[in-house]
């Protein structure tokens, strides 16, 4: 049946494509073979561990997974003991699709990020080599023992940040995010860490709020923020105080929400600034919808929005920002000053334009990929039955 299926569609698309006839989705929806492996697999140790209705759970998900992955070629190649706690807790199969695929991209960021560190790890290595065969003032410093690398790097890193304004990060809302929420945000924070690392002009990085007791956060660290724990990467200041604690010295503290009433005006060095460690994307139930607001004004600190309505005409999309983006106007305002110049930099063209304005090929692009999605659980629904939504 499945054979005769792909055929009818392989034909159905080529006449369609032979009249120039539009397409419904991006690709034709065929059945491959199955793409599942024991890689796939929750670990014995981890299923010992459930009770008789999460490993009823873990059996129906297979049966999806094992659909899914026949369905479309954008599969994440292994998953975690970790990654199917996350799928126990997410509630309905469309949202167990979409982490699917949420980890199938994470997978490719991943290899990428890691031909990224490859490459400047071994610049740094040729890079040091140099300093050694070419002795320069700290060329007594790269002579001495291995092991005081790290620390010399550390002292450099410190006085390369000297005058530079603090980024915090409010990380108390973590554990309250959805799973697929806690996974982009950690995404965020990670490149956050990396942009922040390899720039010219770094922020001091601190995260607060960091509450390294919350199982989530420990699970989070030890799955996606494990540079966190790496005594050989330069990272944040990690705390687990409040900003008002973490920084009882600075001589201002500011929290920027979308929902302040006035404006930021400068970024200036002697000053921290505090963004709330929340996804952008997606709406999240466990988060207020003024979080930010609320977190400055228990605190008794000052709360700031970006003055995006007064240089730039969003037009389209959310003005919820991205860390990076808020981050990115945050060291564009404190290099030169210039609003207009820093959101040009860092927001996306696609919120400064209509829909009119937009790409029409790549509109009906996106709207083809929802459809080829919606068809794989629409078969997904024929073959399993509805799915049965938690309360």
């Amino acid at each position: 049946m499945e054979t005769l299926a792909n055929a009818v569609q392989k034909l159905q698309w080529n006449i369609r494509s032979l009249l120039r006839i539009s397409q419904k989705t991006v690709a034709p929806v065929l059945w491959y073979p199955s793409a599942m492996t024991s890689m796939h697999e929750p670990s014995p140790e981890f299923l010992s561990k459930l009770t008789s209705e999460e490993n009823k759970k873990v059996e129906m998900i297979l049966k999806e997974f094992d659909l899914f992955s026949r369905l479309s070629k954008r599969f994440p190649s292994k998953l975690k003991d970790s990654d199917w706690k996350t799928l126990l807790e997410v509630a309905t199969r469309k949202a167990r699709y979409d982490q699917a695929m949420f980890l199938y991209r994470k997978e490719i960021l991943e290899a990428e990020d890691m031909k990224k560190r490859d490459k400047l790890r071994e610049g740094r290595r040729l890079e040091a080599a140099n300093q050694i065969r070419n002795p320069t003032f700290i060329s007594p410093y790269l002579q001495t023992k291995t092991q005081e690398w790290s620390q010399f790097r550390n002292v450099v890193e410190a006085y390369r940040l000297e005058n530079h304004p603090i980024l915090a990060v409010d990380c108390q809302f973590l554990s309250r995010l959805s799973p697929r929420g806690r996974g982009l945000t950690a995404l965020q924070l990670q490149y956050l860490i990396s942009e922040n690392r390899n720039s010219q002009n770094p922020f001091r990085l601190h995260f607060v709020n960091y509450n390294r007791k919350d199982p989530k956060i420990r699970e989070l660290e030890k799955n996606k923020l494990q540079s966190l724990s790496n005594p050989d990467v330069f990272c944040p200041i990690v705390s687990n105080d409040g900003f008002k604690n973490a920084f009882e010295a600075a001589k201002e503290i500011i929290y920027l929400s979308p929902d302040a009433t006035e404006e930021l005006e400068s970024v200036e060095n002697d000053k921290v600034y505090v963004i709330g460690g929340i996804v952008d994307r997606v709406v999240e139930h466990g988060i207020p919808k003024m979080a930010s607001l609320e977190a400055a004004q228990s605190s008794n600190v000052l709360a700031r929005k970006l003055p995006i309505d007064r240089y730039v005409d969003f037009k389209s999309g959310s003005k919820f920002l991205t860390l990076l983006a808020v981050s990115e106007i945050l060291r564009q305002v404190n290099l030169h000053g210039d609003w207009s110049k820093a959101m040009e930099v860092a927001i996306p063209k696609r919120n400064v334009r209509a829909a009119e304005e937009k790409n029409q090929n790549a509109r009906a692009a996106q709207a083809k990929i929802h459809e080829f999605n919606a068809e794989i659980l629409r078969r997904v629904e024929k073959r399993l039955g509805k799915d049965v939504v938690e309360k």
